[in-house]
């Protein structure tokens, strides 16, 4: 039974709920949860070492001739973190060095001042800045996002026997509250994942929709890729128990409860593509990469890894390390098997 208005304590709905979990004066983030690959609260692709920044700088460098060669070329990285993707990625672009103007996007303000400041070691600092929020445009350039859509708060529908409802949270963390969903969220939800049976949960990533469509119209011409773990369709996530698609990450392990002492641990979700402004091309991670010239750039580590690895040598266990690298950003039952989203402008 759904407890009615009027019987209930002040709730919250589960994306307000983690918002402040995760931006919030105690929030995850603001208290200096981090990704990193040795150390952190979690691991991407970025701090695995610097191919993947290498890839990006590729893809940069084509980008900007299929568009002209413009000067400037605007490079949007949201969700920048400490820096480490544009430190690496302006350290490989070729091409497209000169034109190429940064811009970290960074709702943090500690992260931000960390981000600018190793930027600053790199010799960098001319051709970067650090934003707390999405430019406006219109720009010609690259919009990024590397896991970001995960983490952007999202609604939780419930299905009953008798329609949907939403989950709200309880003062402090303390508990799920469920209320009837709104009759937009449930229409979504009826429409997204029209088969779902009693007890099946799906997430409304309203927010992650809206990000999207930003992006989008900030600019004039060019790209806008995204990196996320995910599914092409909702349906897929109201087959699968929530515990699957709706995770918690502190000290690189992976949580259970997203209720359990809010701010301590970074919260996730598959992200639903079909929730998504149409028009992107699809791939994974790891035909992204590949097409974007991993293998060739990890041949000469893999030769001479073969010929030394009975005996290897400094040098040798140096090509191990960066093939070790390849296979995790690779990895189909990894980050391999992460979605690609590109969308073209103009």
């Amino acid at each position: 039974m759904v407890p009615t208005p009027s019987h209930m304590p002040e709730v919250h709905r589960f994306d307000e709920f983690m918002g402040e979990a995760l931006y919030g004066a105690s929030g995850f983030y603001v208290r200096g949860g981090r990704p990193a690959a040795r150390g952190g609260d979690f691991a991407t692709s970025p701090e695995l070492g610097t191919l993947f920044a290498r890839c990006i700088a590729g893809y940069l460098d084509r980008t900007w001739d299929e568009l002209g060669r413009p000067d400037p070329f605007v490079v949007v990285e949201s969700g920048a973190g400490r820096g480490t993707l544009c430190r690496d990625v302006l350290g490989h672009v070729a091409a497209c060095r000169d034109a190429v103007r940064y811009v970290m996007v960074e709702r943090v303000d500690s992260q931000r001042d960390d981000a600018l400041a190793r930027i600053a070691d790199a010799g960098e600092s001319e051709r970067v800045v650090a934003v707390p929020d999405l430019p406006a445009g219109p720009l010609v350039g690259v919009v990024l996002a590397n896991e970001l859509l995960d983490n952007l708060p999202f609604r939780l529908l419930d299905r009953s026997q008798t329609g949907w409802l939403e989950v709200h949270v309880a003062p402090e963390g303390s508990a799920e509250v469920l209320q009837e969903a709104p009759a937009d969220a449930a229409a979504m939800a009826a429409t997204m994942a029209p088969d779902a049976a009693p007890g099946a949960r799906v997430p409304l990533q309203l927010k992650a929709a809206v990000w999207v469509r930003r992006a989008l119209r900030s600019l004039e011409r060019g790209r806008l890729l995204t990196f996320d773990y995910g599914v092409r369709r909702t349906a897929e996530l109201a087959q699968r128990p929530q515990s699957e698609w709706l995770r918690t990450y502190r000290s690189q392990r992976r949580g259970h409860d997203p209720l359990d002492d809010p701010g301590s641990a970074d919260i996730t979700c598959d992200v639903a593509f079909d929730q998504l402004p149409p028009g992107a091309t699809l791939s994974t991670q790891a035909e992204w990469l590949a097409a974007a010239g991993i293998d060739s750039m990890t041949a000469d580590a893999r030769a001479l890894w073969q010929r030394k690895r009975s005996q290897p040598t400094a040098e040798a266990l140096a090509a191990r390390t960066l093939l070790d690298e390849a296979a995790a950003l690779t990895d189909p039952d990894g980050m391999g098997a992460f979605w690609v989203g590109e969308w073209r402008v103009g």
